[in-house]
C-alpha cells in the first residue's frame, strides 16, 4: 500500500489524473453529504463514473453491495478498473468489500475525508458489511492499493466527526503510545476546537505507522492484531444496541471507559492513570447512555465474531501506552462495569 500525503488540491488533482491514466476504467463511490461538503470531490468526480452511497452506516449492507454490483457491472468494469472511494470508513468499509469481491479482486484506492478514516479504517485491509443489526458480521482482508491523506479535509467535519476520529487516536495511545497519550493530554483544547492542521497531521502519521506495525506482525486478526480492539467489544454492541444511532466514536469511547475501569479494578492501571484517562473522555461530550438494557448489550457482546467457542478475548491496559489480551475474560465483569456509563 503506498500512501500519498497531499497539502494542495492540485496535488490532488494530479494524483487522480494519474490514476485515469493508470486504468483502464476508473470508477468513484461517495455519499451525499461529503459531495455537499466538498466542492473538490464534486469537481473530481464529474463527468466520470460515480457512484452515490446510501447515508451513513445502513450503507454497509447487502442490499448496497448490490446495487454496487449491478452498477459496476453495467458500466463495464473490468479486471483493469479501479474503485476510488472518497468519504469516511462506512464508504471505504463497503467499497472495500466490493473491491475484494468484483471478479474476485479489482483495485482499491481510498481517500479518506474524516479523521476517524485517516488514522484507522482506511489502513489495515478489513472491509466489512453489517447484517441486521450486527456490525461487521460479514468481511474481507484487502487493504487498499493506494491511500491518500489530504488533511485539508478536516477543515469541513463538525465537532462530532473530529470526536469520532479521536476515539481511535486515543486507543492508539493507550495500547501502545504514552508519549502521544502525553501530546494528546498537552493538546487537547487545540486539537479538538482550533484545528491544528500541521500537529494533526503529526499525530495521523504516528497512528498510521503504529497500526501498519501490528497488521505487519498479524494480517488476518489471529494475535496481537486484537489489541486494536480496546473500547470496541463494548462499543460495537452499543452501536448495535441503539441501531447504529450513536456514533462509533462515541460508542467506542464509552467502551474505553469501561476498559479502563475493568483494567483499574484489575489492578493493572492505577487511579490516577484512570483519573487521566477519564479527563480525556470527558472533553468528549458525551451523555449518559439512556434507557440501557444490560442483558441486550451483553446479548450483542456475545454475538461479537471476536468470540472464540464462546469464550470472550478482552483487551485490558497494562498501564497507559501498553494493552495485553486477556483470555476467557469473565462477562459478568462487564454487565456489572456497565453501570458506570
Amino acid at each position: 500500500m503506498k500512501i500519498n500525503y497531499l497539502n494542495t488540491e492540485a496535488e490532488l488533482i494530479q494524483q487522480i489524473k494519474k490514476y485515469h491514466k493508470q486504468y483502464d476504467k476508473v470508477f468513484f463511490m461517495t455519499q451525499n453529504p461529503i459531495l455537499k461538503q466538498n466542492a473538490i470531490i464534486h469537481q473530481i468526480i464529474q463527468e466520470h463514473n460515480y457512484y452515490i452511497c446510501s447515508n451513513s452506516e445502513q450503507c454497509k449492507t447487502l442490499k448496497e453491495y448490490e446495487k454496487i454490483i449491478e452498477f459496476l457491472s453495467n458500466k463495464h468494469c473490468n479486471r483493469n478498473s479501479a474503485i476510488i472511494s472518497i468519504g469516511g470508513g462506512t464508504v471505504t468499509d463497503l467499497c472495500g468489500f466490493v473491491a475484494s469481491s468484483y471478479m474476485r479482486g479489482i483495485t482499491h484506492i481510498v481517500i479518506p475525508t474524516t479523521l476517524l478514516g485517516m488514522v484507522d479504517a482506511a489502513i489495515g485491509g478489513k472491509t466489512a458489511l453489517n447484517i441486521g443489526k450486527i456490525r461487521n458480521l460479514i468481511g474481507t482482508y484487502k487493504k487498499p492499493d493506494d491511500l491518500i491523506i489530504y488533511n485539508k479535509f478536516l477543515i469541513t467535519l463538525n465537532q462530532q466527526e473530529i470526536i469520532n476520529g479521536y476515539a481511535e487516536i486515543i486507543k492508539y495511545a493507550l495500547i501502545m503510545d504514552k508519549k502521544l497519550f502525553i501530546k494528546i493530554e498537552n493538546n487537547i483544547d487545540q486539537l479538538l476546537y482550533d484545528i491544528n492542521l500541521d500537529l494533526i497531521q503529526n499525530i495521523i502519521k504516528i497512528c498510521i505507522n503504529h497500526k501498519l506495525e501490528i497488521v505487519k506482525q498479524d494480517q488476518f486478526d489471529q494475535g496481537i492484531r486484537n489489541i486494536l480492539n480496546f473500547g470496541h467489544t463494548v462499543g460495537h454492541a452499543i452501536e448495535s444496541y441503539y441501531n447504529f444511532k450513536i456514533s462509533h466514536g462515541k460508542a467506542v469511547f464509552h467502551g474505553m471507559h469501561i476498559a479502563s475501569y475493568l483494567s483499574y479494578k484489575n489492578n493493572n492501571i492505577t487511579i490516577t492513570e484512570y483519573n487521566r484517562i477519564m479527563k480525556l473522555i470527558e472533553k468528549m461530550n458525551l451523555n449518559k447512555l439512556q434507557k440501557l438494557d444490560y442483558n441486550k448489550i451483553m446479548d450483542f457482546i456475545t454475538a461479537d465474531k471476536k468470540n472464540i467457542n464462546n469464550e470472550l478475548n478482552y483487551i485490558l491496559l497494562k498501564t497507559i501506552g501498553s494493552a495485553y489480551i486477556e483470555k476467557n475474560f469473565n462477562k459478568k465483569n462487564i454487565k456489572n462495569a456497565l453501570k458506570i456509563l
